[in-house]
């Protein structure tokens, strides 16, 4: 009896740090998007509400793929986690976004964290708008392997019309031109990028070096 008993006290000593681990984690991640919980509070008139309150679940892991009619993967959505909201929305943790032509990876976005309408289930066929907020990446390696980046703090990503808009400064780097503006539109199927205003930009005479991962 006294072997057994010794024995459950230490696993239940062992399990208290992954516990408290783990709900430093979910506070960790609560801070992390204070910010748009609270966006979110002011969009449905409560303010008065705390961020604990409009969060409901979350998950981890998220994968999705959402497929063309031919029945070919048009895009996927990948993220570290989801919080769903009780307006039905979602925040994204570190989002990863691939659009993909014959069977290849064309054009993959990521940023720090993201919003979408609704939260993702496996039964998804579509998404209207995604949202991604800080440190926002686009990346492109057009056929003849050069590679593009495009850099801003704010993307909405249309993912059935395969378009992004920003209203934000963005920055693009090709392999010897880097150039800014005000705002952008982005054609993803005709890989045609516009910049609103406040455009200047440069040559380099010197190849950039950037990676891009299919």
């Amino acid at each position: 009896m006294v072997v057994y008993e010794y024995g459950v006290k230490a696993s239940r000593a062992m399990q208290r740090p992954s516990i408290y681990l783990m709900i430093l984690g979910l506070s960790g991640t609560l801070y992390y998007f204070f910010p748009k919980l609270t966006e979110v509070g002011k969009e449905t008139d409560r303010n008065d509400v705390s961020p604990e309150a409009i969060f409901d679940s979350y998950s981890e892991g998220i994968n999705t793929v959402f497929f063309n009619e031919e029945g070919e993967v048009n895009y996927t959505l990948r993220a570290k986690r989801q919080f769903h909201l009780k307006d039905q929305s979602a925040l994204l943790e570190e989002p990863l976004v691939q659009f993909f032509k014959d069977g290849e990876s064309r054009w993959s976005i990521v940023a720090e964290s993201g919003r979408i309408g609704s939260s993702i289930t496996r039964k998804a066929s579509k998404l209207d708008i995604i949202e991604l907020f800080g440190d926002v990446e686009v990346h492109n390696l057009n056929d003849f392997g050069g590679a593009t980046v495009l850099s801003t703090q704010l993307l909405e990503i249309d993912p059935n019309n395969e378009t992004l808009e920003t209203e934000d400064k963005v920055q693009m780097v090709t392999a010897n031109i880097i150039h800014t503006g005000l705002g952008m539109f982005a054609d993803l199927t005709s890989d045609e990028v516009y910049f609103y205003s406040d455009n200047s930009g440069h040559y380099e005479l010197y190849e950039n070096k950037i990676s891009f991962e299919r």
